[in-house]
């Protein structure tokens, strides 16, 4: 599965908008307020609609909450004469999602729509998506070795949904339903922007069970999967699921630690890499040790800078398309280091402004500026204002030198207030003030 282009209408605070993506990575930047996550949100909507066409599996419908809101403007203008305007909000429809792209070998479109409110989202023009999806469910239940496209989408509260005691497995004797072991298992939550440890922890504990019962080594699946979480770790070097104490580990240079006690970013990134290999392998087990290889799809992530170090950001996204080389990875940040990454300005997409062909050899500084419109990155925000207050304080003593000696006493007033803010650097307020005292007096 692939995305090449997406346009949606009345969507949130999309009028209408058109986007178009790179068949491998993409990052959607832009200040906050222009759409990184409504993005990211029809996007769901339009690879959800696979789901369609998947027995048991949710498919992610248009909400009404996400129909876009307008405002319209009354006026009134009463007895005497004078105006008042009143604020009318109402819903905005069609909502519409639509999508075109190459699902399992077919170039096609499809379009979801609310047109009504309490309406249901429409799949009438979802045809060829669903039928392709209903071909897929009924291969695979008949057992057959199709291929399956990965879904994931993760959103900015992806780790903080469930509590910490969920990150172990009290029995792992008993960790698998009968549903859980179907390949289709592998769509378990593809949508939600919520990520279940729970899950994860629950198949590495099967798995890890699993080689012990059979007295043999990790299974060639579970063996791609933990080195692939592993080579995205900073410093990792293996992981196990610790009978006794229940829970995941994983072993560092520096010594091992259960997940529960990582690292904000640790966590995040561990997560969120072995919950797409654990789907992945649940849903294509007939590639054995070639799974994350060759399995394709699309992957969504909010905020994809979430918790991690500078030095981390900067590999992420080759970390992740060496992991998944097959994915397309559709990605929004904040971040001048992961912009730096990209591989090509084809690779940006800019919610406000204009892409640029390089940018590999941009220094911060110029992506800060050029990209994130960001004056003067190189030096602090209130170092910019002390400069500024510094400059207009010299050119106001200049004027108060010249001026009558009865207007001294409110120039004087005026200094003072200026350099008030800045009580905690008393260096440059002492500049200041010899400067005043040297052309003004005491």
């Amino acid at each position: 599965m692939r995305i090449d282009r997406l346009s949606v209408r009345n969507f949130k605070g999309f009028r209408e908008r058109e986007l178009t993506l790179h068949p491998e990575f993409n990052l959607v930047v832009g200040t906050n307020g222009t759409g990184k996550t409504t993005a990211l949100d029809a996007l769901a909507v339009a690879v959800g609609s696979w789901f369609l066409g998947v027995r048991g599996a949710d498919s992610r419908h248009i909400r009404s909450s996400e129909v876009m809101l307008a405002a319209f403007e009354h006026e009134q203008i009463d007895d005497a004469g004078s105006r008042h305007f009143d604020v009318q909000w109402e819903h905005v429809f069609p909502c519409e999602v639509t999508a075109h792209g190459r699902v399992l070998e077919q170039d096609i479109r499809w379009t979801r729509a609310l047109n009504t409110p309490g309406g249901r989202t429409t799949y009438g023009e979802a045809g060829d998506i669903k039928r392709l999806a209903i071909q897929a469910d009924k291969a695979i239940r008949s057992g057959q070795d199709i291929l399956l496209p990965l879904i994931s989408y993760y959103g900015t509260g992806r780790l903080w949904q469930e509590p910490r005691e969920s990150f172990k497995v009290s029995d792992p004797m008993r960790v698998a339903s009968r549903k859980e072991q179907s390949r289709l298992a592998g769509y378990s939550n593809s949508v939600d922007p919520r990520l279940s440890v729970a899950q994860l922890t629950r198949w590495i504990a099967r798995q890890s069970w699993i080689s012990y019962q059979q007295k043999s080594p990790d299974r060639p699946v579970f063996g791609v999967v933990k080195e692939a979480i592993v080579s995205c770790i900073e410093g990792a070097c293996d992981l196990y699921f610790d009978a006794a104490l229940g829970e995941v580990v994983v072993e560092f240079e520096y010594g091992r630690r259960p997940f529960s006690n990582l690292s904000d970013g640790q966590r995040c990134m561990l997560a969120l890499v072995g919950d797409m290999a654990q789907k992945a392998a649940k849903l294509n087990p007939q590639l054995g040790d070639r799974i994350l290889q060759q399995t394709p799809g699309v992957v969504l992530v909010d905020e994809l800078d979430l918790h991690l170090h500078p030095r981390w950001q900067r590999r992420v996204t080759e970390d992740l398309r060496r992991t998944f080389p097959e994915v397309q990875f559709i990605c929004t940040t904040h971040s001048p280091f992961l912009i730096q990454s990209l591989r090509s300005g084809e690779e940006l997409i800019m919610l406000d402004g204009q892409p640029t062909a390089e940018l590999a050899n941009l220094s911060l500084e110029d992506i800060a500026y050029g990209i994130q419109h960001i004056t003067n990155p190189e030096t602090s925000l209130r170092y910019e204002q002390m400069k500024n207050v510094a400059k207009d304080y010299l050119e106001t003593l200049d004027v108060a030198a010249r001026a009558p000696e009865e207007q001294l006493a409110d120039f004087k007033r005026q200094l003072s207030e200026a350099v008030k803010p800045y009580a905690d650097n008393p260096a440059f307020q002492a500049f200041l003030e010899m400067k005043r005292v040297a052309k003004l007096g005491e």
